[in-house]
């Protein structure tokens, strides 16, 4: 997808950056620390706070790692493009490979979300069946199915198309039809809601509330990605229906950094519309910040240990020396013995 902007493809010359070109650059560079700090807290949290390990969170650690390929394989490209005045410093096969992990990771991303559109359409729509119609292995398997939809359409990129038949094929398997399904189950979700509600009123009980919350939450990541990517598959669009199809370069940029963009912001959304997503950011900063204070804590006490003990040990021998006398081979003896004490006390 990368080849469809205006990135100039020009022989290997080296990068040659400006002023201007290595302000983009560290905005690139702090893009892609905060996708990984973000994204890898979604991770730890998921592995770390069992309350997090439901089926739909299945989908969104998915979801997670896609966002981290894209910083650690996709976004380094961008940082050396943004560098060198958006202009291709390296080989046709590298640009090639950034085009496959653009597909892969994009491809990955909308079909993560796809796939937790369905299920919280099950979840709400058929609460009862919805445990033994989607169990945690039949997640994994879901899953494991989304990557290799993924890695299939990101190799098909090598086969060689030309390029307006495979820009279609690209845009509407990896974008608009699942897009398609994505506003199909939102709109069976909100069609049921709004039956329920009419029907039981405020007797639902806290579990429907959850549920909606949850879709609530779903609904916005949707709605950022949607906004992030749209722009960027209506330039690949036009691209395939008008090989001479021509816009700014400063365009182009905006919606490429859009694309990347998206990758940061699920987990700002979830800190600031999930609840337990909220708590276990807290825990876990809470645990950290513990771990390292108690630590720093105890070896403190070690060593002030120590140096009281030593320091006891220095005044009763200048006390010894002064009211009677002594050897200095005795003092030097008891000297080393305290501090071998205080060096295992430490330990």
């Amino acid at each position: 997808m990368s080849e469809a902007g205006n990135v100039t493809n020009a022989p290997p010359t080296g990068i040659n950056p400006t002023p201007q070109s290595i302000v983009a650059a560290v905005f690139v560079a702090i893009l892609i620390l905060v996708t990984l700090f973000g994204n890898v807290l979604v991770c730890v949290s998921f592995y770390s706070f069992p309350n997090l390990r439901v089926i739909c969170n299945y989908f969104i650690v998915s979801l997670s790692v896609a966002d981290i390929l894209v910083a650690l394989l996709a976004m380094p490209f961008w940082f050396i493009v943004q560098l060198n005045n958006t202009k291709w410093p390296l080989s046709r096969q590298l640009m090639l490979f950034w085009s496959c992990i653009d597909i892969f990771c994009g491809t990955a991303s909308i079909m993560n979300l796809t796939a937790v559109s369905v299920d919280r359409m099950l979840a709400i729509v058929t609460p009862f069946k919805y445990p033994k119609l989607l169990t945690p292995k039949r997640a994994l398997v879901v899953i494991l199915l989304i990557w290799l939809y993924s890695t299939a359409i990101a190799s098909s990129r090598l086969a060689g198309w030309p390029g307006s038949s495979f820009l279609h094929f690209v845009s509407t398997v990896s974008f608009f039809l699942p897009l398609s399904i994505v506003v199909v189950m939102y709109t069976v979700i909100f069609i049921v809601v709004k039956i329920q509600v009419q029907r039981i009123g405020s007797a639902g009980g806290k579990d429907h509330a959850n549920e909606m919350k949850a879709a609530k939450t779903i609904l916005v990541v949707i709605g950022a990605f949607v906004v992030c990517w749209l722009p960027f598959f209506a330039i690949v669009v036009g691209h395939a229906n008008d090989p001479k199809f021509s816009y700014p370069m400063g365009v182009y940029n905006m919606f490429k950094w859009m694309e990347y963009l998206n990758s940061c912001l699920n987990p700002i959304i979830y800190t600031c519309m999930n609840r337990t997503y909220r708590r276990a950011f807290k825990r876990l900063f809470t645990r950290v910040y513990l771990e390292q204070t108690v630590g720093t804590s105890r070896r403190g006490s070690s060593v002030s240990m120590y140096l009281t003990r030593r320091g006891s040990a220095i005044s009763g021998y200048i006390n010894n020396r002064k009211l009677r006398g002594s050897l200095p081979h005795t003092v030097v003896t008891n000297l080393e013995t305290i501090e071998d004490e205080g060096d295992y006390e430490s330990h």
